[in-house]
């Protein structure tokens, strides 16, 4: 229920953030409507939300652009507030993800760089109140971000170096065409989603690349696009629109990691976020993920785009009699726009239905079958928790964490991916009712019993594969049969390692 709720919460959120914040910059609601929407529901909010909820609750990037609006271009609040209110911001995006703050700081380093170079004559004004609203939003995160980087370095099971390599996370970037080919993540693919899935790979330890939906967020289509370079055109004076396509861009050309690939091509050309894979903090970041950022901007540009255009009219009478299509676009492009708008939306429509499923609990991990014999010990499922088997999760939070369960799907120092979790991978990949594991499993599974604490197993006899081998393996194990209660084999009292 917590899960549902913050997963529905973080994409209504996130589109309500960026819809307020538009209310800064338009006077025309429908136009921070649209932004809000495609910021949202965003191909990326989309793909993330298969599996990866601490980076789709993403309410703040649009607060914080807003923040850093005010502290570098308006300063029209107090300086002391506004950089109290940004470092309060940093902290709980920290606290949510720390890499998506890692990755709003660089961009807005280079925001920071692109507004210095196009209002050059304003640095010397400026300064001294951004100067100081920054640096207190960097004391007041000093201490928090302090203890957050503690835990990290030093807590338990802390993890020393990468947590993946710099080669297995190279595919996870955006491919140029991905930006009109459209993936499994949208409803409309015109029979190109298994083309455009393919453009964003994760590198597996066999050296095999595994299409990688939740990271392809990069789609924009046709119809926004062209309403992004018609728009430039016609509003090309528009400060805010300039800065918000150059950041888009900017945010593509990161998201599209150390080489530039081009339908499916890794092509020799390099690019910036190669820098990034040689710095200690960053060399672990995905590349893809900056896709974000650039939908952040492309929702602004959207919106501000739709806004200037409804309050452009065109003339009655042009100086030689009534005027043509191209100078009725040039005057009022709006119904223009409103077509690509509307045409760009239910081209980005997620694919449906969603990725959600009605969670399974064996009526053997029911109370007081199973809780009430472990007495506060581990408790072994067929197949163990790992993040492409998450159901023993879901059990033992249902069960209110009355007992411990071995794996699970966090990134720890010592994943101990031990002789229990080969035989039970193998009883699950072949799935033969004949097949059992190895018995050179057997001695190593002990040890995993006595490391893991285990005091008692649970193998779900159905909505499962292949459980008997499981049940097979388990009694070479422990010596005994099972107990079938409701629909499972059952061994309580599992003493392995203990006198």
């Amino acid at each position: 229920a917590s899960f549902n709720v913050v997963f529905s919460l973080a994409f209504a959120s996130s589109a309500a953030a960026m819809f307020f914040v538009l209310r800064r910059f338009t006077s025309w609601i429908v136009a921070a409507f649209v932004g809000g929407l495609l910021y949202g529901f965003c191909p990326y909010m989309i793909g993330q939300g298969e599996g990866h909820i601490f980076l789709i609750l993403a309410p703040l990037p649009p607060i914080m652009f807003l923040l850093f609006h005010e502290i570098l271009v308006r300063q029209s609040s107090r300086w002391w507030v506004v950089g109290a209110l940004l470092g309060i911001v940093m902290i709980v995006q920290i606290g949510w993800s720390a890499e998506v703050l890692a990755c709003i700081l660089l961009v807005a380093a280079i925001g920071v760089v692109v507004l210095a170079l196009a209002r050059r004559h304003l640095i010397g004004e400026r300064l001294p109140y951004a100067a100081k609203a920054l640096a207190l939003a960097v004391v007041v995160l000093a201490l928090p971000a302090a203890w957050f980087a503690l835990v990290f370095r030093t807590g338990p099971e802390h993890i020393a170096g990468a947590v993946h390599s710099v080669k297995a996370l190279s595919g996870l970037s955006s491919d140029l065409a991905g930006l009109i080919v459209p993936s499994v993540n949208q409803h409309f693919s015109f029979g190109l989603s298994r083309t455009g899935s393919s453009f964003v790979s994760l590198t597996s330890t066999s050296r095999v690349l595994q299409a990688d939906a939740a990271e392809n967020g990069s789609y924009v289509g046709i119809p926004i696009l062209l309403l992004l370079v018609l728009g430039i055109i016609r509003f090309r004076r528009e400060a805010l629109l300039r800065f918000v396509v150059v950041m888009a861009a900017l945010s593509l050309v990161l998201s599209m990691g150390s080489r530039l690939h081009v339908w499916g091509h890794r092509t020799p050309i390099r690019l910036p976020f190669v820098v990034l894979t040689h710095l200690p903090f960053l060399k672990s970041e995905v590349a893809a993920r900056y896709c974000l950022f650039m939908w952040l901007f492309i929702a602004i540009a959207v919106a501000v785009i739709l806004d200037r255009a409804r309050n452009a009219r065109p003339p009655r009478k042009m100086a030689h009699g009534r005027p043509g299509w191209v100078a009725r676009f040039a005057y009022w492009p709006l119904p223009l726009f409103l077509v690509l708008t509307v045409l760009g939306i239910v081209s980005l429509v997620p694919g449906w239905p969603y990725n959600i499923a009605q969670v399974n609990t064996p009526p053997a991990l029911e109370k007081p079958i199973v809780v009430d014999n472990i007495a506060g010990g581990t408790l072994l499922t067929y197949p163990l928790a790992r993040n492409t088997h998450n159901l023993p999760m879901v059990w033992q939070s249902i069960d209110s964490f009355e007992y411990r369960i071995p794996a699970g799907e966090a990134s720890v120092a010592d994943g101990h991916a031990g002789a229990t979790e080969a035989a039970f991978t193998t009883c699950w990949q072949i799935g033969t009712p004949e097949y059992a594991p190895p018995a050179t499993f057997i001695s190593g599974a002990r040890a995993d019993f006595v490391t893991w604490k285990v005091r008692a197993v649970v193998i779900p006899l159905y909505n499962s594969i292949d459980p008997m081998c499981a049940v097979r393996f388990v009694q070479s194990v422990l010596g005994r049969p099972p107990v079938i209660e409701r629909e499972a084999a059952v061994w309580t009292n599992v003493a392995v390692g203990r006198r």
